[in-house]
């Protein structure tokens, strides 16, 4: 058996991404200098490159991670069963909860990697592996309601919505406004043939 060297870890790798997450989604990819970062962290920096890489390395983890609480957040609400505009609301509620906790307001993924994409291909890769991942989720949802009509225009329109609720997050609209948004959106799509 190999023992390893040194002492374990001395931090919380959930928290701290989550910490990483917060202070990329306040100020940007671009603007979050690597003290913001690790002192959101609780870390030093040399613990802080030690733990997960250079600032893009901070990010793409961030990002995944956050990737990875939102699906655990919204994918039951998209695996229930009940009417689909019910099922739509809760899904967005969901989201609105996600994107109003914190202190900066909005989506990580929507709100940061949209602003770096054009420049950076990992980074557009994240952004459109979860659109396509969200886009797929609402797709296998809406298609399991016999009268959903256009599957993917409806799930289209609703990462559409997705998008438009995380951006009045960001820009400062509160839960209870990004909530009526959503049901209006949700009513409006279904109520429209597709």
């Amino acid at each position: 058996m190999i023992s390893r060297r040194g002492r374990p870890p001395a931090y919380d790798r959930e928290a701290a991404l989550m910490a990483i997450a917060e202070a990329f989604r306040l100020r940007g990819y671009a603007a979050a200098s690597l003290d913001e970062i690790a002192s959101a962290a609780g870390m030093n920096r040399p613990s802080l490159f030690a733990a997960f890489g250079n600032k893009k390395a901070m990010y793409l983890a961030a990002l995944e991670d956050y990737r990875r609480r939102m699906r655990e957040a919204v994918s039951p609400v998209l695996e229930s069963e009940g009417a689909l505009a019910d099922v739509l609301t809760r899904f967005f509620d969901a989201v609105i909860g996600f994107y109003c906790e914190g202190v900066a307001p909005g989506c990580l993924v929507l709100c940061t990697a949209t602003a770096e994409a054009p420049a950076d291909d990992e980074i557009a890769d994240a952004l459109t592996a979860t659109v396509d991942e969200i886009e797929a989720q609402l797709s296998a949802r809406i298609g399991r309601d016999e009268a959903a009509g256009d599957v993917a225009g409806l799930a289209q329109l609703m990462v559409s919505l997705l998008i438009g609720i995380a951006v009045q997050a960001r820009a400062g609209a509160d839960e209870s406004a990004l909530k009526r948004f959503a049901r209006a959106g949700v009513a409006a799509a279904l109520r429209q043939p597709l």
